[in-house]
Formats: structure tokens, C-alpha cells, sequence
């Protein structure tokens, strides 16, 4: 059902394909249903006496169905969840749902947008209650009373085949998601592995293993962490990056395609772009901690609620505020979403501002927060308020994400198309220029420096290209200063969002050594590459490769401007041993994990 709704994200499944992914997603399938039911097994086959009553006998039917049904709702939800999250949920989900607001404000429209998978889920709970009680009359618990050596050999057998497939099989390492990239291409993964065991394979924290590529010296001197730059005098200016909700850049005057952003392409003439720029995740959790700290989440969770969440980080706010700034970030969401909140206090930031400090439930959009165009009002009016200059100032859009609303009285006023979003970017795009048309009137203006991103692309797309590996990641990156006439034209180059903050700070000239994994779009003499984690293997773009690796191996080689759809592998003709970009991205990952690991994502002022 997943390929069936979802068939534009899956590419090549042809019927030999498909038989393929049904037989080795048996493996995955077992395993879950082996966790799920293993206390009920326990119960059910545990030599008699087992059940004192009737009751009792209930009690563990229903424990079964609640479990199985539970189970089935999760994998139904991502049916529709998918386009959005382009892999299977793991236990994140979890942790998205316990959210205070998030869950509770999201479902109603999810309901109505998918109204046809929440009658299956009910569907299939009334027959699973209703084949569990069939065959609990015709098979009831209390049989006749076995020899009491059967009923030992019928308990071991049954709990030894029930732990194998629990297991995965009798291989030394139990089934794990990456098990699943040697089975099929990598596009094809969420097929070959069911909701349930993915959430039950990420479930607790997952720490990072240590490598050992090459001496910690060598791999330091790739990469490069510790940044100063120096010979420059600190220009104390503003800062305000403004991060655009799923503003792919396929939906602007970059992306080779129709623009709906006619505002940020006027902006755009005046400024300096990043015509190769990509986001370092899928999802906005992942996107933050890239752009304001320079950390892309390279795990199965994003930084944010990993283990190592809690790390001290170097970041932007942070980092300036030793040099006299003020700082806040503007959400326009229900504080607490996403656990932003949470990240700004350890990014140092002096203020939040979400819903809760608009306080005007008049603009409130019905499911995420407060409109765009009034919140960004509202921030305008904020910074000049409140904060002192030189400051720092972080805006998160929120407009342009699904169920893709805007105000009423905007309906009609935005090109709209084969795709829904279309009409809510319009509607960004919009507010942007509200925003600086108002910001242009206020007296720190032209001492500021606006940085422009997306946090993540989109999950519509209406072109082959962005909706692949490498186009689903890339996103507008754009550095304006009004007050600043050589910050014009464009850079070519490979840059990532973790190139933000060693950029921002390249172009104040912060003059104290400072903690970064990217590197500043201003300086020629570091190697440009881009880094994103998906599907349990890492990507890793540099030079003209587009490389997946995959237990610390490549898996696969692309030619990212011949073969822009990753449709030859050029594993085969290239020798792992020469190849520069997989030195590199070892070299970053050792350099990663340490850092990681050992709480060492800062330096010392």
C-alpha cells in the first residue's frame, strides 16, 4: 500500500523488483511481529496452570488486539506521512506525538486530508477483534491438560523460533534498518521495511560508534574545525537569518523551472546567491541545528533529541553575544513545537518568541500558529523594541507547510498548479516582502545582514530531479546587506547550511578562533561538499560524486552532473583507495563522531 499511494517516490519497481522486496521484507515483517507479540506469546504457550479465570483469558486478547491494532495504525499513518518524512518513522515519531500541542492541532486536518487510511485503521481493528474471537471459540485457552514434558518442548520450541525471528535470523548481529541497504536500491528501502520495526529499532538512544580511517591529525587537517579569521577589522552589524518553511528551490527563479516567488527573486538581483546550496536534512528539527550551530544531524534522530542533544555547541547567537549582540528567535508556532524552544536556550539565544508572545489568537491559522504575514509583522516590531544593537535575530516561517493554508482573504491571489503548495509559498513569498518593506523603515536596517534559507525542501515536487537524492535537498541560500554593494553576484560552489555560520562570521570578521563543521562561502582555499544522512547511509556530495556509504563503505557512485537521477552506479570503475571525496567524508565522519562523543563541539575563548 505504501508503493501504491506513494508511487511517484519510487522509481524503477518493476514486477521482479517488487517480488524481490515482498520476499526479503518477510525477514523485517516477522521480526516486528515477533517484538510486538512477545509477552503475549510468553503468556499464551506458558505451560499450565496459566489462566485462573475467565477474565484473565480476556484480559490477554486484549492486550494482544490493543497492541497489533496500535501497530497497524502507526503503519497506516505513514502511508500518508511518507512524502513528508521520504523514509520509514522511527521512534522520533514517538516523540513527536508526546509533543505538547504538536499532535493534538495537527490531527484534525490530517484526518480530513486522509479520512479514507483513518476508516482502514478502523476497518481493520473490527476484524482483528473479530478473527481473534473466532478462533479464540474454536482454540480457547484452557484445552485439555497436556503430559507435562510436551507441554515444556511445545514452550522451548515455540519461544526458540519466536526469538530467532525477533532476531532477524540466527546471524551473530540482530536485524537492524541498515540490514535493509543490501537488499535493494536505496530509494527503495521503506519498502522492504514496515513502520512497527522501524520505530522499535530506534527506540532509546543510539550513541555513535568511533572510527579510525586515518590518525586524528590527518583527519583534522581535512576538515578543518577550528576556523579563525584574522587581518579583517569586526564590523559589528546586525544579523537576521530568515528561515523559509519548505521553500524548495525548485520554487524559485534558480530552479531552472516556474517560479512563485516573485519577491525573493527581486531580492535575489541585489544580493549574493548560492546557486549550488543544499540543506543538510528533510526536516525542520534537522535544519535548525544546521544553520544557527553548524550541526547536521547525521543520525537516525535529529542532534536536537539524540543523546548527544545536550552537547555544548558553538553557535551563532552564542558566539556573537561575546561580542556585545543581543539575540531572539521568532517561531509563529505553538511554543514548544518542535522542541525549538529547547534548542534556543542552548544555542544562547536571550529570547523566544512563539504564539504565545503574539498573543493574538485572531491570526492563528487553525493548525501550526500565527499566520506569516502578521507574525513577521509582529518580529519587525520585536527586534526594534526590543533588542539592542548590534543584535542577532532568528525568523522561522511557517506558513508554507501542509495542510498549505492561507487567510481567506488571500484566496485566489497566488499562482496555484499541479501542486498545493504552490499557492502557500506564494503566500510566504508575500510576507517576505511585507517584511522588508516594513524592516527597510527602521533604523537598523542598513547595518544588517539578512541571510535567506530553506530549512528543508518541500516533500511536493513536480519535477524528477527534485524529487530524487540529490534534488530533494537543495534549497536557496542567499546573503543580503543593504547597506553593502559588493555583496552581489553569485557563488558556484558547493554550500551547505552549515556553511552559515563560519560565513556570517567570515563576514563580520570575527577575529577568535571558533568551532565549525562547514565551511565560509568566502574563502577559496577549503573544500567545498555537502552532507546529509538518510536511510541509514550517509551522502556525501564533493567535486562532481554524489556518494552513498553505507556501513562505512560506498555503496554508490554518481556523476552528479551527467547523472543528476543517480541512474549509474560508478562503484564498479572507481577505486575506493584513490578516490579523494571518500577520503574526505572519512575523514569528516572520524572527525564527527570524535566530536561527538566527546562533547567537543566548541573551543574555548
Amino acid at each position: 500500500m505504501l508503493l501504491i499511494l506513494n508511487a511517484d517516490h519510487f522509481n524503477g519497481v518493476t514486477p521482479s523488483v517488487l517480488l524481490r522486496i515482498l520476499f526479503y521484507g518477510l525477514r523485517f515483517d516477522l521480526s516486528a511481529i515477533a517484538a510486538l507479540n512477545s509477552l503475549y506469546w510468553l503468556l499464551f504457550l506458558f505451560p499450565a496452570p496459566r489462566w485462573p479465570s475467565a477474565k484473565a483469558d480476556k484480559v490477554l486478547q486484549y492486550w494482544f488486539i490493543i497492541i497489533n491494532a496500535t501497530a497497524f495504525l502507526f503503519e497506516i499513518a505513514d502511508w500518508a506521512y511518507f512524502p513528508y518524512n521520504h523514509k520509514r518513522s522511527t521512534a522520533e515519531l514517538l516523540q513527536m506525538l508526546s509533543r505538547k500541542g504538536d499532535f493534538v492541532n495537527l490531527l484534525p486536518a490530517f484526518l480530513k486530508g486522509y479520512w479514507y487510511l483513518f476508516l482502514a485503521g478502523i476497518l481493520f481493528i473490527v476484524l482483528l477483534a473479530y478473527l481473534n474471537n473466532s478462533i479464540c471459540k474454536r482454540f480457547p485457552l484452557k484445552q485439555e491438560k497436556q503430559s507435562h514434558i510436551k507441554s515444556i518442548l511445545t514452550y522451548c520450541l515455540s519461544l526458540t523460533l519466536a526469538f530467532i525471528a525477533l532476531r532477524g535470523g540466527v546471524q551473530l548481529v540482530p536485524l537492524g534498518i541498515k540490514n535493509a541497504a543490501g537488499i535493494t536500491q536505496p530509494n527503495h528501502l521503506p519498502l522492504v521495511l514496515n513502520t512497527p520495526f522501524s520505530i522499535i529499532n530506534t527506540l532509546g538512544a543510539r550513541a555513535l560508534e568511533p572510527v579510525h580511517y586515518m590518525s586524528d591529525a590527518a583527519a583534522e587537517k581535512l576538515i578543518g574545525t577550528r576556523k579563525q579569521f584574522t587581518g579583517k577589522e569586526f564590523r559589528p552589524k546586525n544579523v537576521v537569518v530568515i528561515v523559509l518553511e519548505s521553500f524548495s528551490k525548485e520554487f524559485t527563479a534558480i530552479g531552472g523551472l516556474q517560479s512563485y516567488t516573485p519577491f525573493f527573486d527581486s531580492l535575489m538581483q541585489h544580493s549574493l546567491v548560492c546557486t549550488q546550496s543544499f540543506a543538510n536534512g528533510y526536516h525542520s528539527a534537522e535544519g535548525i541545528p544546521a544553520i544557527f550551530a553548524g550541526i547536521p544531524s547525521l543520525q537516525e534522530e535529529p542532534f536536537t533529541t539524540s543523546v548527544y542533544g545536550t552537547n555544548r555547541i558553538t553557535s551563532l547567537p552564542g558566539t556573537l553575544k561575546s561580542m556585545g549582540y543581543s539575540s531572539a528567535f521568532y517561531h509563529g508556532g505553538t511554543n514548544g513545537t518542535m522542541s525549538f524552544d529547547v534548542f534556543c536556550r542552548n544555542a544562547q539565544f536571550d529570547r523566544y518568541a512563539g504564539r504565545n508572545e503574539y498573543n493574538n489568537e485572531g491570526d492563528f491559522d487553525g493548525d501550526w500558529g500565527i499566520w506569516d504575514e502578521p507574525f513577521l509583522q509582529f518580529a519587525v516590531k520585536d527586534i526594534s523594541g526590543r533588542l539592542h544593537e548590534p543584535f542577532f535575530a532568528g525568523i522561522f516561517t511557517l506558513s508554507s507547510h501542509h495542510p498549505y493554508r492561507i487567510p481567506p482573504q488571500y484566496k485566489g491571489k497566488f499562482p496555484s498548479g499541479k501542486l498545493e503548495i504552490y499557492e502557500s509559498i506564494g503566500y510566504t513569498d508575500f510576507s517576505l516582502r511585507r517584511f522588508f518593506q516594513s524592516a527597510s523603515r527602521e533604523s537598523w536596517f542598513q547595518n544588517t545582514l539578512f541571510v535567506l534559507v530553506a530549512d528543508h525542501c518541500s516533500a511536493l515536487s513536480a519535477n524528477e530531479y527534485y524529487n530524487m537524492h540529490q534534488g530533494r535537498f537543495a534549497v536557496p541560500l542567499v546573503f543580503f546587506a543593504p547597506g553593502d554593494t559588493s555583496l552581489r553576484g553569485s557563488v558556484d560552489k558547493l554550500t551547505q547550511q552549515i556553511d552559515i555560520l563560519p560565513s556570517v562570521l567570515d563576514y563580520l570578521g570575527y577575529p577568535r578562533p571558533f568551532f565549525a563543521f562547514g565551511n565560509s562561502i568566502f574563502r577559496k582555499d577549503v573544500p567545498a561538499f555537502t552532507v546529509q544522512h538518510i536511510d541509514g547511509h550517509l551522502c556525501w556530495t564533493m567535486d562532481r560524486f554524489f556518494i552513498r556509504i553505507t556501513n562505512g563503505n560506498m555503496s554508490a557512485v554518481f556523476d552528479r552532473f551527467k547523472d543528476p537521477l543517480d541512474n549509474g552506479n560508478m562503484l564498479p570503475e572507481i577505486s575506493p583507495d584513490t578516490f579523494t571525496a571518500l577520503r574526505y567524508q572519512r575523514a569528516f565522519w572520524q572527525v564527527y563522531t570524535d566530536k561527538m562523543i566527546h562533547n567537543n563541539l566548541f573551543i574555548e575563548q
